[in-house]
């Protein structure tokens, strides 16, 4: 019997070549056999099934401001907090690389669905939508960058009665502010 010396296969260590031979096939078999087996979760990419949507919208801080999915939240320019009455207010800021139109477009579809009404609208270098939901107010401030477009969200109590309250500075609440 010849003997053979595999160090490559089997780590250093002396073979019997005609053994190895009749192996081998069964080896490749099993490989390729269990290679092709798929518990499911690879798909192909060339496929038209194109599975399960991505959801296209998702909520943040507001349980009834639908934000597009293809925005993620800028973290560091969130401020949320609580009014008397107990509604959450505050402010988000979002980016992503969407149109600026059609972002206006989805926000007023989103929001009516979500019982929100359409009270203003200016369309400019940075626009603004603000919306009313029974006492809330929300603005929408959208603007395009170079790469992305920016959404930021206000979101207010609605004051009660006619007349502001006074700010800083102002003893009737209408006028220019004291600097």
């Amino acid at each position: 019997m010849r003997r053979a010396h595999f160090s490559g296969i089997c780590g250093g260590v002396p073979i019997q070549q005609e053994g190895f031979m009749r192996v081998l096939p069964l080896l490749l078999v099993v490989v390729l056999l269990t290679g092709c087996a798929s518990d499911g979760s690879l798909k192909n990419p060339f496929s038209d099934d194109a599975g399960e949507a991505a959801p296209a919208y998702f909520y943040s801080e507001f349980a009834d401001i639908p934000i597009p999915s293809e925005l993620s939240e800028a973290r560091g320019d969130t401020f949320i907090t609580f009014a008397p009455s107990g509604l959450k207010c505050g402010v988000q800021r979002f980016s992503g690389r969407v149109e600026v139109v059609s972002l206006m477009n989805t926000m007023r579809r989103n929001m009516a669905s979500n019982g929100w009404s359409l009270r203003s609208l200016l369309r400019a270098a940075e626009s603004v939508l603000v919306f009313e939901k029974t006492d809330r107010l929300a603005a929408l401030q959208i603007s395009d960058g170079m790469i992305n477009t920016d959404m930021r969200i206000f979101v207010t109590s609605r004051l009660e009665g006619d007349t502001p309250p006074a700010l800083a500075g102002q003893a009737d609440g209408v006028g220019p502010l004291a600097r």
